[in-house]
């Protein structure tokens, strides 16, 4: 079963050119052939990891060579495909939560005028996504990648005919690519240093190899790439407006694909990351400062999938926080958890678009829970998880990692995660009072979504509920027993409090946080639709994320837009000008030419005769 792991991103590929090719022919069926694939590559890569699991720990990585795709000198590059603990949890996640989308966009796009061709995009999205986990050399992996990000510009413009979806496509292109440019000139850096990009050479012997500037140089490059295509900051702005894209995109960048790449990322390469003294310190800063800050953002969001979007942003941070410090089971916990009941939370607030005319903002919700309960359910369990409640899976996810910074020694960043934690569970539980509870503050009704989308929702509750079980902490938990060979044990200190106090101290401070949410925006005490009118300052900077688009406008976009018009200039004066002067020239040569080359043949001759007599003079005169 090893063997066949090709099977796996190669069946979701057939699937995008069967579709890409025949999806108007095939009319509805392209949306079953879709997600038959996605089933099948599902079921195939639990019968590898089953094989997988049979195998002795140190011996759980398989390599399956394909062909060679480049032989140029030293330089050596095949298409090999590696099975390990990190890679199979990766591929169940990809393909266990993206058939579950991929089930769910049979409702959601029903009657789209383009519903083969984006089913064709979907497949071909998840095809490159198991490329980037399943490569076993860097080069493969950035494959991966800038295909991601090929396929995340496609479906965010799916609907290119809106202006706002069109823009929102080459925002997130543009932004990703200055990460990936960086993560490009890190993979060069490596081969110059390390004359290879297998994984098995760099992050073996190869990474104890690096001097201190190589080592840190090649991790925050990498670093760079991880940024850009995981949003964080000062490189999210891209990721709230890709929400212009259809419901089911959102959920598959942000629980399953692209945004998780990142994690995948610092973990895969932990050798050259620990090789550094300074790279995981600065991803851990990044890490939390981004989950405060979109945390914060996401109270701010009237929008129901834009807060969703800042939310994702925050719950990365908590994983590049665990990275940095060098927790990566507990970043890869959370990164399994947060699949189920982001995917969950996106395609409920895809049901409620679905059930309400495509209505996304919040203000005009209220009530809904009496005429849409299976998704009022969904979406209530699912915030719950993220918030940390127990024994849903956030509450294990998060608390470990939160937990892990107390016992080692790291208070000030355990206190600013406990805060990170406490804006988690307020920003998630306040769309579940603001949207299902409470009086409609709309007129018309809402409808209840159709089974082929309720379903995927009860099967991704489940996962939201009992996920957590991977984490118990019996001898340090499942996940992290088996993602051992790949990225190794942290070393958890035994200083700080106890784990039963931390448990209290999380808990608490979720509770808190639902009864906070509640009194807000549940309870009909406090008038929340007036917040903006009476502190306009505090509801302006979290609507606009603090400014920080417009600080992009002032400090990249408008100097980026002059220099580009003084370029022009320079082009069209310049460039343009001597071409064009050199024209004129030319045309008025023409215009002489004809007074000369009259066809007489006298005037030839008395030409002649005074060029010839001018000759002779000169002569004499030097003579």
């Amino acid at each position: 079963m090893l063997d066949l792991i090709w099977l796996v991103p190669a069946l979701p590929l057939a699937g995008a050119a069967i579709n890409l090719f025949f999806g108007k022919r095939l009319g509805k069926a392209a949306g079953a052939l879709a997600a038959a694939v996605m089933t099948a590559a599902f079921v195939i890569a639990v019968f590898v990891v089953a094989e997988l699991l049979k195998l002795p720990a140190e011996q759980r990585a398989h390599v399956r060579h394909l062909w060679e795709w480049i032989a140029s000198g030293s330089f050596r590059v095949g298409v090999d495909l590696l099975v390990d603990p990190l890679s199979a949890t990766m591929i169940l996640v990809v393909t266990g939560v993206g058939t579950l989308i991929h089930i769910y966009s049979i409702g959601y796009m029903d009657g789209d005028p383009r519903y083969g061709r984006f089913f064709s995009y979907l497949n071909l999205f998840v095809f490159f996504m198991l490329m980037l986990v399943l490569a076993q050399n860097y080069l493969l992996l950035y494959l991966g990648w800038e295909g991601v990000g090929l396929c995340s510009y496609l479906l965010i413009g799916f609907w290119y005919e809106r202006a706002s979806a069109a823009n929102a496509a080459k925002k997130a292109f543009i932004t990703t690519r200055i990460g990936d440019t960086g993560m490009m000139i890190g993979i060069a850096l490596i081969f110059v240093k390390l004359g290879t990009l297998d994984f098995g050479q760099v992050l073996g012997p190869g990474a104890g190899r690096l001097s201190e500037g190589a080592a840190t140089a090649i991790a925050l490059l990498l670093f760079a790439g991880a940024v850009g295509k995981s949003a964080q900051f000062p490189l999210h702005v891209w990721l709230p407006d890709a929400m212009e894209g259809p419901t089911p995109v959102s959920a598959l960048i942000h629980a399953a694909t692209m945004v998780t790449a990142g994690v995948y990322l610092v973990a895969r390469s932990h050798a050259l990351f620990e090789a550094s003294t300074v790279a995981l310190p600065i991803v851990l800063v990044v890490g939390l400062a981004t989950a405060l800050y979109a945390a914060l953002a996401s109270i701010g969001q009237f929008d129901i999938k834009r807060a969703l979007a800042y939310s994702t942003m925050s719950q990365l941070g908590f994983m590049f926080f665990a990275a940095g410090m060098g927790y990566y089971a507990g970043a890869m916990l959370l990164l399994v958890c947060h699949a189920f009941y982001k995917a969950l939370l996106f395609l409920s607030a895809g049901s409620v678009m679905h059930g309400t005319g495509d209505e996304a903002d919040m203000r005009n919700m209220g009530g809904l829970a009496r005429e849409m309960p299976a998704t009022t359910a969904a979406f209530t369990v699912g915030a719950l998880a993220l918030a940390g409640i127990p024994p849903l899976a956030g509450f294990f996810a998060k608390d470990h990692i939160v937990s892990f910074a107390a016992t080692s020694g790291r208070d000030l960043a355990w206190v600013l995660a406990s805060v990170g934690a406490f804006l988690s569970a307020l920003y998630i539980t306040r769309p579940v009072f603001m949207a299902f509870f409470g009086t409609r503050r709309a007129e018309g009704h809402a409808h209840e979504s159709p089974p082929v989308m309720t379903v995927p929702l009860a099967l991704l509750a489940v996962g939201a509920v009992g996920a957590g079980v991977l984490g118990l902490s019996v001898a340090g938990g499942f996940l992290a027993r088996f993602l051992e060979p790949s990225v190794g044990t942290a070393a958890e200190g035994a200083v700080g409090p106890s784990e039963a106090v931390l448990v209290g101290i999380s808990v608490a401070l979720a509770i808190l946080a639902v009864a906070v949410a509640w009194y807000v925006w549940g309870s009909g005490r406090v008038d929340w639709l007036g917040i903006p009118e009476r502190h306009p300052g505090l509801a302006g900077a979290l609507g606009t994320a603090f400014y920080i688009n417009a600080l992009y406008s002032w400090l990249v976009q408008f100097p980026g837009k002059g220099f580009g018009r003084l370029v022009a200039r320079g082009d069209e004066q310049v460039i343009d000008g001597m071409v064009n002067d050199v024209g004129a020239g030319v045309e008025r040569l023409s215009r002489v030419a004809p007074r000369w080359e009259t066809g007489r043949v006298r005037s030839y001759a008395l030409s002649f005769a005074v060029g010839a007599f001018a000759v002779l003079v000169v002569l004499g005169l030097r003579l």
